[in-house]
């Protein structure tokens, strides 16, 4: 058998592991898988998270060579391993300490306590000299073990599921995959878990906003500022084929730039010396990179690769472009300000989203492209024109529309989860709730699995619907077109 059909084999199952489609590229006997997204940005990042289309060619290759059979789950579970391995030790070698560790760790995925599903919080750290010190620098204690204990050991006394939490009691492990103490929290108004996922929540907006002022200062290289700027001098504002025709050309310029991307990976990131694990609602999230943003789930006897990273990327690539050309010339709104605002609500967009799923409910947004008027309404929504209901004027803030990042989150979380669509404009200002949308299936080849599954069909030919389903998968549309599951 050819490599190229081997390896095709597993194509669609490794879509459906890593939420992304992906196609073949031989040249010779030599194989790469190519994300189907027309971004480089995206493939970047997908390259960046853990080597992961590196270590799935390794993993194939041997089998390839040895004439080996293999089932989709023993290549994901070896994978999974090898991935964690690499986190660990940086090196792709599992040791028979990972593999006992892991099992009783996906066991307890389904362990209960009194009833309640085990709460686990583990700080696996790279070198454990470093342990009091790092732990000290996130508000815990130290409290060791008198010995390094077997993880079998730790969980013989059951209360441990639902003690070790992360609010106050975390799980200090070793590389070697054993115990060697409790991280105790020192902070009396905040817990610990908290803090950890504000404080990864911060580097990962913080990174991406320097990402992309570093895209906007190369986007000002290819555009003709000084004619545009004696245009709007002289009275005239930008047409809106001309703000097209300069995002398309942006885009098309900063996707062939060698000096960004050269620029972009050399981008310093702080990288935490412990990898962050936990298990609610018998799921074992394992975050990569310590990002909050992508993490290795386990869930019902089944790996999968979560990224948010990707999803936050898609989102903005879509908007950023067309919303810093409109501003910049049209309104005078400050660079850093037009970034930060994109940023921070896709932040918000994304949590909303993170919520839904970890609570198992349905949930559909539809962001609008700047494009689309507020006539137009009626064509995308059953009832165009909005009433004076107290639950839709509740959008409003002093009769104004206002972006997300500016309203309460736990309202944002109730209207989120009443049944039809929420609906923002390119802005990210919140503009209705639970309205229905008309349905149109024209010239849609997709799977329809449902009414939500046609509504974001539908709603995406006005720009992109991301839609949240019971079973905890989101799928993200385009002109009616699925673009990401994860």
């Amino acid at each position: 058998m050819k490599k190229i059909d081997y390896y095709g084999e597993f194509l669609e199952r490794l879509d459906e592991f890593l939420g992304v489609k992906l196609q073949l590229k031989a040249r010779g006997n030599y194989v790469e898988f190519i994300p189907e997204f027309n971004s480089k940005f995206i493939k970047k990042t997908l390259e960046h998270i853990g080597e992961i289309f590196v270590i799935i060619d390794i993993i194939l290759e041997e089998y390839y060579e040895d004439n080996n059979n293999v089932y989709f789950t023993d290549l994901i579970e070896e994978f999974s391993q090898k991935l964690i391995g690499h986190m660990v030790k940086e090196k792709l070698t599992v040791t028979n300490e990972q593999m006992n560790f892991m099992d009783v760790i996906k066991g307890i995925c389904n362990e209960t306590y009194e009833g309640e599903n085990s709460n686990l919080n583990i700080l696996l750290f790279k070198n454990r000299k470093v342990i009091p010190e790092e732990l000290k620098k996130m508000g815990l204690d130290f409290l060791p073990f008198d010995t390094p204990k077997k993880i079998e050991e730790i969980f013989k006394e059951k209360l441990s599921l639902k003690m070790l939490n992360g609010d106050n009691l975390v799980l200090i492990i070793g590389s070697d995959f054993r115990g060697y103490g409790l991280g105790i929290n020192e902070e009396k108004h905040t817990v610990f878990k908290e803090r950890l996922l504000v404080k990864l929540r911060k580097q990962n907006n913080g990174y991406l906003i320097s990402f992309i002022s570093l895209l906007s200062k190369n986007i000002l290289n290819y555009i003709d500022k000084d004619s545009i700027d004696a245009e709007l001098k002289a009275g005239f504002r930008l047409s809106e084929d001309k703000i097209k025709k300069l995002a398309e050309y942006s885009n098309e310029k900063m996707l062939s730039s060698k000096v960004f991307f050269n620029s972009y990976n050399g981008e310093k990131r702080e990288f935490f010396p412990y990898i962050y694990m936990e298990i609610k609602d018998k799921e074992l999230k394992l975050y990569l990179q310590n990002s909050i943003d992508n993490y290795l789930s386990y869930r019902a006897g089944k790996w999968k690769l979560k990224s948010f990273h990707i999803l936050k990327f898609l989102i903005i690539e879509k908007f950023y472009m067309d919303s810093f050309v409109f501003h910049l010339f049209n309104d005078k709104i400050e660079k850093k300000d037009i970034i930060k605002n994109i940023i921070m609500n896709v932040d918000v967009l994304v949590g909303l989203i993170k919520n839904l799923l970890e609570e198992g409910k349905g949930g559909l947004f539809i962001i609008l492209e700047r494009t689309v008027k507020n006539k137009e309404m009626e064509k995308i929504f059953v009832d165009g024109n909005e009433d004076d209901s107290i639950y839709r004027r509740t959008v409003l803030k002093d009769g104004n529309i206002t972006r997300i990042k500016n309203h309460n989150f736990e309202y944002l979380k109730l209207i989120s989860k009443v049944d039809g669509a929420v609906t923002l404009d390119s802005e990210f200002n919140l503009l209705s709730f639970g309205r229905l949308v008309k349905l149109d299936m024209n010239g849609s080849k997709e799977k329809v699995e449902g009414a939500r599954t046609a509504a974001a069909i539908s709603g995406s030919k006005y720009g992109l619907a991301i839609k949240v389903s019971e079973d905890k998968k989101i799928t993200l549309w385009e002109d009616g077109i699925k673009v990401l599951e994860i």
